[in-house]
């Protein structure tokens, strides 16, 4: 009985001592328990919750935590918590005497404030010592925090088993609710866990979870905070559990892998456990109606041997991030692999930067006659032989308006346009709208550049189409807004810098011809996903050499959307029912058809500095210093068209009145080197 003597005065000496302590600031550096790092996207919504595996802790504040979880708790842990002094020497007595007679030191005798000294300051030993700072500690503890602060702190870093400490933790890994959702039949359940929580796990003992279970309802019959009646009905039911894993949200996978690579950029690999709260741009519902078409898209295309999709999603304002999903889900081939930052062919797409980059140098206006007829440049086919350019649809066009060749993706006169633009300025022109993937010289670049043979990631497209959404303005594609310490302190906010990369014209012009749909009827016809009901929109589609690549990006003022569809192990789709408006362009359509809903159409003002000229009710636009020639890209020479003159004039319409197409109806497409429409 000499250690129990011992221990008894020296428990009498520590009320005195703890002022001595603090005197001497009692508490030493508490441990740093860490915390998940918590996701949010637009309105606050919890999109993701970063832990490493079998480890989590969120912190939350008293009034998030259900009472009925904070009366059993004190009711089984610490029952005159609310009254009595930070240690209870009758209870430390009583398992005194306990140790003693079983010569052990397992007997537990802590009040809450003296387990929360010994998880913060304390490692776990049982020794005399231990349990002498273990109370001064508690005391200390009281001094500095009320008793719900005590009570809060306690639930927030005590150790519920799974990995779980704190009790929103351990709500989400046994229940899949949140601390403040939890009922009296779990909160019980889990105030049962605290003395023995692996070996009393649920998971894999639920009859001895049970048990303590009942022990604690029997102490919160006594104290009153349970009915008899609730007492028998939580004894006769068995807790639900919930499905493991229940603490790993994450409800925008290819989103989320995306911020975590920024965060690991950013604070290392520890960024999952230090309590970070990460604000997103992603609008959830957008996101989720975005995924649900990309893997509706695939499944409806499966005779086509298309398997993977994507689809990002920003708002051109700023470039913020509103939709990204990168696979058609984990069920698909190679869907964990994130295609929105594969680098792929975008195929005619990349015709946005060949185009824009005429128009702005004076090479072209959208007038221009261009000769879409058989073209073979001496190098650049294989192995460095001649390259024989065709056209996607097989056939040729003819002579035809540079608005009518890009409308229609039309191979040839791209080529013709690249040739006389340059493709250092091309490159140039890609590089200023954000395409940072053509990092080679300029002289590894050949004529197949304009048709999108060179890979560039789907965000990066879409980040240059939102160029286009504001008049030659780049917006770096955000999704990162704010980040804030474990203390609340914000320790990033996102200030992306506007920079204007086209003028305003040169803008103008492409929005112009990209979203006329007379421009589009050679190769597609008149009624297609193209279009839009009640908003103009331009677009750009593309389909890359062999099929192996479906693309599409189109905006508006308000938003830009690009998208992918094909395989991605790099095998061909099956081009007899692939072209221009089938895949990627109807994923776009679906979609923009759901985010734009019922808003208002918008669309852009004519900029000053452009002349006009009228032909069949249709306007067109040119730079100054330019006019509608007679020479045809390719040879030859047209009819002269009137000279143009200053005029105010109307938006391109939502739904041009359509021209009869000059063609008879096309043929199956057959396989072009790249840069299909």
């Amino acid at each position: 009985m000499a250690g129990l003597t011992i221990l008894a005065a020296v428990v009498i000496l520590s009320v005195p001592l703890t002022g001595l302590a603090r005197a001497y600031g009692a508490l030493p550096p508490a441990h740093d328990l860490g915390g998940d790092t918590l996701v949010y996207g637009a309105g606050g919504v919890e999109i993701a919750d970063l832990h490493p595996p079998g480890s989590s802790r969120i912190p939350v504040e008293y009034d998030q935590i259900a009472p009925v979880m904070r009366q059993a708790v004190v009711a089984v842990e610490d029952r005159n918590f609310w009254s009595a002094p930070s240690f209870d020497l009758a209870r430390i007595v009583q398992a005194a005497l306990y140790d003693a007679v079983h010569h052990s030191a397992s007997q537990g005798a802590s009040t809450i404030p003296e387990q929360l000294g010994k998880i913060l300051y304390l490692h776990d030993n049982k020794s005399l010592t231990y349990k002498v700072k273990e109370i001064l500690y508690g005391q200390e503890l009281t001094t500095k925090l009320s008793r719900a602060e005590l009570l809060d702190e306690y639930l927030n870093d005590v150790y519920f088993g799974e990995g779980a400490t704190g009790i929103q933790a351990a709500a989400q890994t046994y229940f899949g609710v949140n601390a403040s959702q939890l009922n009296a039949d779990q909160a019980t359940l889990l105030a049962g866990l605290l003395p023995a929580p692996s070996y009393l796990d649920p998971f894999d003992n639920m009859a001895g979870a049970r048990q303590r279970q009942l022990t604690v309802v029997s102490a919160m019959v006594r104290q009153g905070k349970l009915t008899p009646a609730a007492a028998r009905q939580i004894a006769s039911t068995t807790p639900t559990l919930a499905p493991a894993g229940a603490d790993s949200l994450d409800l925008a996978p290819y989103f989320i892998d995306e911020v975590e690579g920024w965060l690991q950029s950013r604070y290392g690999s520890s960024y999952d456990t230090r309590g970070l709260s990460v604000q997103t741009s992603l609008n959830l519902g957008l996101n989720n109606e975005a995924q649900a078409l990309v893997t509706q898209t695939i499944q409806e295309d499966a005779a086509m041997h298309m398997t993977d999709g994507a689809l990002v999603a920003e708002d051109p304002a700023n470039g913020e991030v509103l939709a990204w999903v990168g696979g058609a889900g984990s069920g698909v081939p190679g869907g964990d692999i994130d295609m929105a930052a594969r680098p792929r062919q975008p195929g005619s797409e990349f015709k946005l930067f060949n185009y824009s980059t005429a128009f702005g140098d004076h090479v072209v206006t959208m007038t221009t006659p261009v000769l879409d007829g058989p073209l073979t440049l001496p190098t650049g086919g294989p192995g460095g032989g001649p390259y024989v350019v065709t056209d996607y649809e097989g056939r040729y066009a003819g002579v035809v308006p540079i608005q009518v060749a890009l409308g229609n993706s039309l191979n040839v006169p791209a080529v013709r346009v690249e040739l006389k633009t340059g493709i250092p300025a091309i490159l140039a022109t890609a590089r200023r709208l954000g395409v940072t993937t053509l990092g080679e010289p300029d002289s590894y670049y050949g004529p197949s550049l304009t048709l999108g043979a060179y890979p560039v990631p789907l965000w990066e497209m879409t980040q240059a189409g939102g160029v286009f959404a504001t008049q030659g303005v780049l917006h770096p594609t955000t999704y990162v807004l704010e980040v804030k310490a474990a203390s609340g302190a914000v320790i990033y906010q996102a200030h992306p810098s506007a920079t204007r990369v086209l003028s305003p014209q040169v803008t103008y012009i492409m929005n112009t011809v990209l979203s006329r749909n007379s421009n589009r009827l050679l190769a597609f016809g008149y009624d297609t996903p193209l279009v839009i009901p009640g908003h103009t929109v331009a677009i750009k589609t593309g389909t890359s050499s062999n099929y192996l690549d479906n693309t599409a990006v189109g905006w508006t003022p308000n938003l830009v959307v690009g998208d992918w569809v094909g395989n991605a192990d790099d095998s061909p789709m099956y081009g007899g029912g692939l072209n221009g408006i089938s895949g990627a362009a109807s994923l776009w359509h679906d979609f923009m058809v759901y985010a734009l809903g019922t808003t208002a159409n918008s669309w852009y003002q004519e900029p000053s500095g452009l002349y006009t000229k009228v032909i069949d009710g249709q306007v067109d636009y040119y730079l100054a210093g330019t006019a509608p020639g007679t020479s045809v890209l390719g040879g030859g020479k047209v009819t002269p068209s009137p000279s143009p003159t200053v005029s105010a004039s109307p938006s391109p319409t939502a739904s041009p009145s359509p021209s009869p197409s000059p063609v008879g109806p096309s043929p199956l497409p057959s396989p072009s080197p790249s840069g299909g429409p």
